[in-house]
Order: structure tokens, then sequence, then C-alpha cells
């Protein structure tokens, strides 16, 4: 007798056999006790869950000569002939190579006829998503309105490609992925039948590769058997099915907090040495991350679908870490792994952005700085990486102090107010009287120079030298006005004729300097105080 392959060999022949479905069972099981079985079902879900073997269950079970009350008894002849697919009265047809409307008018006309042997005509349909739009409607008026002694079973992986039309006359049953825990029962069960020794560690392995089918774990079982023999041990299996081990993983985040570059692009050369393919390892970092996230949080643990091993590991290597900190760099992969189909040098890829990965920051929360704001603590260093709104570093206060003294000290030695000897002569009056018409001519070489300028006020003509006082608060526009004097400058020349030279200053001036202490919020007088800018009205 051939070889028989596991998924085929221990195919389950009743419904109380079948696993992780038992939403499904129940139900069809109640229908046959209550008498009340539909005309058409149709079964959905994910692959290898279970979809056909439960349709052949059901086509048992409704032409069972033995009165099963919808456990077949898999000895008749009617149960013998569907379990081999031999059965004249039940018919599987594949929705992808019979897709089109002359199958389906073959279909109908079959439909007309009795049944030979069993009680019913069961007409089985897989891939049903496949049919064309044309075939679908033949379909239509034979699905709603089928002679007694048929019925129709459809399934697919893909229920949204089927018409409304079609689900709206079939009981819709939909099938779910297999729990890890479902599979590593299944396969325990299996492999003591078979007389085979398996490690428990490659149970898990095969139940997370399998991503809850059961037909994917039965065939990577197979293959190990076929690989390793009577005993399949972990390091075996991870040989042959090409995974990524988890020390891997977590000696790249080891890296990443203490950013050893040196460290990381050895770890990646392991990577491309070993012939691991870089989908793979990008795909597994990210799981591994969530991982970390998942365990951070309270009995996060818990909720981890892995060895009590690797669990109690996840849980000590997350402690310390920053949830945010985890959140971002999720996104930062999640971003590589839909780029990396897209790069012509994907090795060299990975490498840059992994060390870019050890480059970020630790996160910080406003919550925290406007706190320390509002205290007056401004020694954290904060950059613009550390937090998505993009804080800017500030300055400490005496830095600011110290800096607004020195450039007083450098253009007006006396600090004296807006008061000049010359603020009487005709060429200072000019320029008091046109200074709006020099904003203007600023503001056509950039808006926000001309803004800035617009805060200051010309307080003294010396010679050719003219100086234009900002209150204390606008210190960062200086700066910025600073490294565009020359435009300045060049718009005063077209305006008054008049070659000047410019230089700005910080006055204390009560007119030219509103305060609004009483009336604002000491985090937002603070704010103002570290970054510049106004209050608008």
């Amino acid at each position: 007798m051939s070889y028989q392959v596991l998924a085929r060999k221990y195919r389950p022949e009743k419904f109380q056999d079948v696993l992780g479905q038992e939403h499904v069972t129940k139900t069809l099981l109640n229908s046959f006790e209550r008498d009340r079985i539909a005309h058409a079902y149709l079964f959905s879900g994910p692959r290898g869950v279970g979809k056909t073997t439960t349709a052949r269950i059901l086509a048992k079970a409704l032409n069972c000569l033995n009165e099963s009350n919808g456990s077949p008894c898999n000895d008749c002849q009617n149960c013998d002939e569907i379990a081999s697919s031999r059965s004249m009265d039940v018919l599987e047809i594949d929705g992808a190579s019979n897709r089109g409307i002359d199958e389906i008018r073959n279909l109908r006309e079959l439909v007309k006829y009795a049944p030979i042997n069993a009680k019913n005509k069961v007409f089985i349909i897989d891939e049903v998503h496949m049919l064309t739009q044309a075939a679908f409607n033949a379909l239509l008026k034979t699905l709603e309105e089928p002679p007694p002694h048929v019925k129709f079973i459809f399934a697919t992986t893909e229920p949204n490609k089927v018409l409304p039309t079609i689900l709206s006359r079939c009981q819709r049953h939909d099938f779910h992925r297999m729990s890890l825990g479902t599979i590593e029962k299944g396969l325990r069960t299996i492999i003591e039948i078979e007389g085979i020794k398996v490690e428990e560690s490659v149970l898990h392995l095969i139940g997370n590769m399998a991503d809850g089918s059961m037909r994917d774990a039965l065939s990577l079982t197979d293959q190990l058997i076929a690989f390793c023999g009577d005993s399949v041990t972990l390091k075996a299996a991870t040989e042959m099915l090409g995974i990524i081990p988890n020390d891997l993983f977590f000696s790249i985040t080891d890296a990443l907090k203490t950013k050893d570059h040196s460290a990381l692009l050895v770890q990646l050369s392991e990577v491309h040495a070993k012939g691991f393919a870089l989908t793979d390892f990008i795909g597994g970092l990210n799981r591994h991350l969530l991982n970390l996230l998942i365990a951070s949080g309270e009995k996060g643990g818990q909720l981890l679908d892995m060895t009590d091993d690797l669990k109690q590991r996840y849980s000590e290597e997350s402690k310390g870490l920053n949830p945010r900190d985890l959140i971002r760099q999720i996104d930062h992969v999640t971003v590589m792994e839909s780029e990396l189909k897209h790069v012509q040098q994907p090795k060299i890829y990975v490498e840059a952005m992994i060390l870019k990965l050890a480059e970020m920051d630790a996160s910080v929360n406003i919550a925290d700085i406007l706190k320390k704001l509002s205290s007056g603590n401004t020694e954290t260093n904060y950059t613009e990486e550390q937090n998505a709104t993009e804080i800017f570093q500030p300055e400490p206060e005496s830095t600011v102090k110290e800096e607004s003294s020195t450039a007083a000290r450098e253009t007006a030695p006396e600090k004296k107010e807006a008061k000049s000897s010359v603020e009487n002569s005709p060429q200072f009056k000019q320029v008091i009287k046109r200074w709006e018409e020099v904003v203007a001519k600023v503001s056509e070489n950039g808006t926000s120079i001309s803004t800035f300028l617009s805060h200051g006020k010309p307080i003294e003509l010396s010679g050719k030298r003219l100086t234009i006082g900002f209150p204390k608060k606008y210190k960062f526009q200086l700066d910025v006005l600073k490294k565009n004097m020359r435009r300045i400058e060049t718009s005063i020349m077209k305006v008054l004729d008049q070659e000047m030279r410019v230089e700005f200053v910080l006055v204390q001036n009560e007119k030219a300097s509103i305060d609004k202490t009483e009336e604002t919020h000491p985090v937002t007088q603070r704010m103002l105080e570290l970054f510049g800018g106004e209050i608008l009205d």
C-alpha cells in the first residue's frame, strides 16, 4: 500500500473529531437533531482549518444508511463511497477549474436527476469564489429553489468575493484559525499513534509556523519526520525549516539598547552568512519587538503564545524598556518590511536602516516636559527625535540671560534705552517715517523675515549705522534677522536711497514689550521666555 500523508491519513471522519471548530460542528449536529437541514451551506475561513473535511462529513451524515442523527457510521456503503470519493451522488467540484457558465449549466442538468444510491444528491463546490459572475447568476434560481433531494455545500477562503445574492441563499458558517494549543494537542495525539519522539518545543515551533492551519502543521510534521526519522529535535527542526533562532533577535535588541554598531553588524553578517532571507529576518524582528511590547505590560507575558521558558525570557528582557520606544521601533521596522521588496541593494538597505534604528533616542512624555518647564527645571537635553511632536532643545535660563547680556554689551555698552542724541536729525526722521515701507520691501525676499523685522523699531542712527531695538522676548527672531542682515540693508537702500549698516539689539522698553504675565499661565509664560514668540489675541 502506498504511503499516505498525515493530513489525509488522520482526516476527521465525524463532526466530533473536527478540531477547533466546535461552533460549526455543534450547530450542524443540532440541526440534525431538530430536523432543520438547510438546502445550501457556505463554509468560509482560512486554508487548512477543516472546511472541505466538514463538507464531506456533512455529506456522509445526509446519506448514511444507518440512523446516525448527524454522526455518520463510516461503515455503510454510502459512507465508504463518500470517504473514498467514489459516490455517484456526492460530486466535488473545483471552482477554480470549473468556473464558467457552461460548467454550471451542466450542473443544473444533473440537479434534475434523483440520487442513485443515496438519500440526497450533494454538490460540494470548493473555492466557490472563483466562479465567474455569469456562472453565479446561472446558479441563482437553482440555488434558491432546488429539488428536495439536492443539497449544496460551498467552501471558500474569500467569502467577500462571493456575490451577495449567493450569500443570502446560503446558511453561512465561518471557520476560525486554530489556536496554538489546539494544533499542539492534535499533533501530540498523532505522533503518539505514529510512535515518533518529538521534543515539546518542536510542536510549539510547528504550531507557530502553521499559522492556524492544521493541514500546514501536519505537512511540516511529515517533512520533519522524513528529515529526522523517529526522533525530532529542536536543533534539527530549526536547521531543516530555516528558522532564525530567537537568540539572534535578542542579541539584536541588546545591541540596540547599548547602541553597539559593531555588534549589530556582526549579527547582520550572521544572517547573511547562514542564508536567511532578509524578508524573514525583518518579519521575525518585527514579531520579536511586538512580543517585547506585549510582555512589557502588566501580566503581558501571559498573553504570549510560546513556551514557558520563552515567556519568562521575554518578561525579563522587557523590564526597563519604554513601550513608546518599542512602538517607534516597530513602526520603523514595519516601514522596512514594506519597502524592502522595492530596493535594489536589500543587504545595504537593511544594514543602514538597522544602524539608524540604533540611533533613535529615548522617547519623552510631553506632560513631563511641561511639568519641568513649569518648575523651572530646563537642564534636560531633549532632541528632535525624542518624541513625535519635534520638541526643540530648551536652553537653560542662565544661558539665555548670559547671551542676551552679551549681545547688549557688544552693541550697546551702556545698555541705554531707546534714546538717541540724533533722534531729531532729518535722516533719522526719514527712517522712522518710511520704516513700514522698508518692512514691506523686505517681505519681497521672505515673509517670515519681514514679520520678524516688524517687531523691531529704529532707535538710533549714528553715521551710516542704523540700530534697531527689539524687546527681550524676541531673541529667537533676532538670530534669524542677523543671518539675513544683507537682505535688509539692500531693502533700506532701495526705499531710502541711502547705504546703511544695520545692527540689532535687545532693549528693555516697556512700550515695545507687552507684559502679559498676570494674564498668562506660568507654563505658557515660561515657554515664551525660552523660545520667544508672542500670544495672539
